[in-house]
C-alpha cells in the first residue's frame, strides 16, 4: 500500500493514512453517530481486523472522510495510529450524499432527506435522480414525499428505525401541520404499546452475546427489518382489502404462514446445530 506523504493521490488507489489527519466530511449529512455502535464495531476491529477500507478524498489541503467514518472513530477509540483507506474524487457534498444514500441502516426520514438534497445538489428531475439511485420511480416518488413532514416529525422520525416510509407516507400526504401531528402521536402511541409487550427472559442474554460480533448482528438486524415489513404488510392488506376474506383467502394466508413458521424453525436448527 502506498504512503499518503506523497501529495499525489491515484483514484482508486489504497493508501495507509495517519489517523490523525482524516477529518470528518463537513458536508456529512449525517450527524448521529450511536456510541455503543461505535464501540461494538472498536471490539470487532480489534477482534477480526479492518473488514472493509474507509474512502477519502483531498480538499483544500486535507483528507476528508467520505466513507466510514464509524470506522475511523472506532480506530480511535483503540488509539490505532493508522488506517486503509481508498481514495475517490469528487465534489464533497455529492460524494457525502451518494455515500450516505446507499448506507443500510438508513432511517426512512435521513435516507428521504439526503435523496431530496441529492436531487437539488445535482439540479435533476425525479425520473432522473430515480436513475441515479437505482430506485423505481414510484420507490423515489415515496421516498421524495417524506420531505413534506413537518421539521417537528422529521426531527423525531429521523433516528428511529422503526419510522418506517410505509408508516410515513400517510402522514406526509396531508398538507395540516396539526393533522401530521396528530397521526404520528398516534403512530407513535400504536409503537409504544408494542414495545412494551413483555419479553422472554432469554431475550437480553441473546443481545448481549451478539454485540461484537457485527456479521451476526448485521443478520439480527436483517430479520428484524424483515419481521417488521411483514408486519406493516399485513396490517396495510387487512387495511386496504374492504370485503371479508373468504375460507379460500384465509387458508391460502394460513399456509403461506405455515410455510415461513417451518423455515424459520429450520433456521432455528442450523443455528442451535451451528452452535455445537
Amino acid at each position: 500500500m502506498s504512503n499518503t506523504n506523497d501529495p499525489k493521490y491515484v483514484r482508486d488507489k489504497v493508501y495507509t493514512i495517519n489517523v490523525s489527519d482524516l477529518i470528518p466530511n463537513p458536508q456529512q449529512p449525517r450527524q448521529h453517530f450511536d456510541e455503543k455502535e461505535i464501540t461494538a464495531l472498536a471490539e470487532s476491529i480489534e477482534n477480526d481486523g479492518l473488514l472493509q477500507n474507509i474512502t477519502f478524498t483531498r480538499s483544500d489541503n486535507q483528507l476528508i472522510v467520505i466513507s466510514g467514518e464509524r470506522r475511523l472513530r472506532a480506530c480511535k477509540l483503540l488509539e490505532k495510529s493508522t488506517i486503509e483507506g481508498k481514495y475517490v474524487v469528487g465534489d464533497l457534498r455529492t460524494l457525502a450524499l451518494i455515500e450516505n444514500i446507499f448506507r443500510s441502516d438508513l432511517t426512512a426520514v435521513e435516507l428521504s432527506e439526503s435523496v431530496a438534497a441529492l436531487k437539488d445538489q445535482k439540479q435533476c428531475s425525479n425520473d432522473e435522480i430515480a436513475k441515479t439511485i437505482g430506485k423505481a420511480k414510484s420507490t423515489t416518488s415515496e421516498i421524495l414525499s417524506l420531505v413534506n413532514l413537518t421539521e417537528e416529525i422529521r426531527q423525531d422520525a429521523r433516528n428511529r428505525p422503526e419510522m418506517t416510509r410505509e408508516r410515513l407516507l400517510k402522514i406526509a400526504k396531508k398538507d395540516d401541520a396539526n393533522v401530521q401531528q396528530e397521526m404520528y402521536d398516534k403512530l407513535c402511541k400504536t409503537l409504544e404499546t408494542h414495545t412494551k409487550t413483555p419479553k422472554t427472559p432469554t431475550s437480553k442474554p441473546a443481545g448481549d452475546s451478539i454485540k461484537g460480533n457485527r456479521f451476526v448482528t448485521a443478520h439480527v438486524s436483517r430479520i428484524n427489518k424483515l419481521t417488521e415489513d411483514l408486519q406493516t404488510s399485513s396490517e396495510k392488506m387487512l387495511e386496504k382489502n374492504k370485503k371479508p376474506l373468504t375460507d379460500e383467502d384465509i387458508q391460502l394466508l394460513t399456509d403461506a404462514i405455515d410455510k415461513m413458521r417451518e423455515v424459520i424453525e429450520r433456521m432455528r436448527q442450523q443455528i442451535v446445530n451451528g452452535k455445537e
